[in-house]
């Protein structure tokens, strides 16, 4: 929603998004890291505010991560279809939601996403939701694997867009709650499955009452008059014309700085553009700025990982390269488990303290599917617990690569100056490259596992 502003506005895709933004505004206000680290301390108090954002990130994540450490089991064989329909309707909805979301009443947004993610689950079971756990057409979980990528970059990006209009606080819980879907879904999933005898249909049917949650939290425990704020905001921004617009970004700053303050800004963010103009459109702000030096490093990081992932680990699992694994598909389950609980951690850490280098954490996830490629052919890693810490390592990388980049746009486009649009509309297209990359990674894991448990000898343990 372009009425919100930036720094209300991270589109989130990752935890620890917002940290980032309130470490580039303490960076550029010369504040130490202990500072920051009090003020965030101060900012997640426990309140209405906190518990209902909280919920509602934690909602809109859950039913993706379910369904998602399901996708070896669902997909045998091409555990990487998952991902590719996943990412592609996430990737479609991050592009999608800052220029059509605004056209949309919140209440309708929760509507929604409630929609989704009953069809979430019950697709997935689809066509028959009592055959057990017996593979059967895969029509039905490609499009509920696509409601559960919409549902979760959606939610998020509309919620953040309404947590501008609530205290502080609702932002951070918003990104806490999304980032905590990427460990517990594993781990309801692991829990209940195991309750019916490995039945993943009954496990999704289950979960089918948990959609009432989200809009009893939404209509019940988010503030009425805050909700209306934010709805009233959306109409007014609907009724401006593109030419106040731009006859506000014309007057709004002067061109000209002072030498000292051009002196110090970085020469990357002297290009970039300040406001939205009939000379510069968001389409080439995104082709020639974003994707090339945001976007390309950070699909190269999840590509990679997400190889490591669907492809390596399901391949890896079939052909019993490890020493005292996990039964069955409890090993699969496991390793998306360390991955998530490694994503969150390393991406709330690097929101701390970020080292926004972003081509480092590309090419260190390149190092690591090389190294998980390997293991196919000639195994080293002998334990199963070896390979569970790698995944972690897999996880942990991901994480903090997406959470950097982040951090860098913000800092970037601040620092040049930008409107608070452009920045937001900078940092929600930075998610193209996140779940372009899965997409990419999602087609080439299933390439791999193809070839691997095809053409490679299983191991005799």
């Amino acid at each position: 929603m372009d009425t919100v502003p930036a720094s209300a506005l991270p589109p989130t895709t990752l935890p620890g998004q917002t940290h980032l933004e309130k470490a580039v505004v303490n960076e550029e206000h010369g504040h130490d890291s202990n500072d920051h680290q009090t003020d965030v301390r101060s900012r997640l108090r426990f309140n209405r505010v906190t518990l209902a954002f909280f919920s509602m990130g934690l909602l809109v994540g859950l039913p993706a991560m379910i369904t998602e450490t399901a996708a070896n089991r669902i997909f045998e064989g091409f555990t990487g279809i998952y991902e590719v329909c996943n990412s592609v309707a996430a990737a479609s909805a991050s592009f999608g939601t800052p220029f059509l979301a605004r056209h949309i009443s919140y209440d309708t947004c929760t509507l929604i996403c409630t929609a989704m993610t009953v069809l979430s689950y019950l697709l997935c079971t689809l066509p028959d939701p009592l055959a057990g756990s017996l593979p059967g057409n895969k029509t039905g979980p490609v499009f509920g694997a696509m409601c559960g990528g919409f549902l979760y970059s959606f939610g998020t990006n509309v919620y953040m867009a309404a947590a501008a209009f609530f205290p502080h606080e609702a932002v951070l819980a918003l990104s806490a709650g999304s980032g905590l879907s990427v460990v517990l879904g594993p781990s309801i999933y692991i829990g209940v499955i195991d309750g019916f005898d490995q039945d993943w249909r009954r496990s999704f049917l289950v979960m089918l009452p948990t959609t009432i949650f989200l809009p009893a939290v939404w209509w019940i425990l988010v503030d009425r008059g805050c909700r209306q704020k934010a709805e009233q905001s959306r109409i007014t921004s609907l009724a401006k014309s593109p030419q106040s617009d731009a006859q506000d970004h014309v007057s709004s700053e002067p061109d000209y700085q002072p030498r000292d303050e051009r002196s110090r800004m970085p020469q990357a963010s002297k290009s970039l553009p300040k406001h939205f103009s009939s000379d510069y459109s968001r389409l080439r702000l995104l082709f020639t700025k974003v994707i090339p030096h945001y976007g390309m490093p950070l699909m190269l990081c999840t590509t990679t990982a997400t190889i490591s992932m669907m492809g390596s680990a399901p391949s890896l699992q079939s052909l019993a390269r490890f020493r005292q694994a996990p039964k069955d598909d409890l090993q699969f389950q496991l390793s998306f488990l360390c991955y998530g609980a490694a994503q969150f951690i390393f991406s709330t850490l690097a929101g701390l303290r970020p080292i926004p280098i972003v081509w480092f954490w590309s090419f260190l996830e390149v190092a690591l599917c090389v190294i998980g490629l390997v293991q196919l052919f000639k195994p080293f890693l002998t334990y199963y617990a070896v390979w569970a810490i790698f995944m972690f390592l897999i996880g942990g990388c991901v994480g903090a690569g997406v959470s950097n980049t982040n951090y860098k746009i913000a800092r970037d486009f601040r620092r040049a100056g930008a409107d608070d649009d452009v920045c937001s509309f900078a940092m929600a297209c930075a998610g193209l490259g996140n779940f372009g990359g899965d997409a990419l990674g999602g087609g080439l894991g299933i390439m791999v596992e193809r070839l691997a448990t095809r053409y490679l000898k299983r191991s005799s343990q």
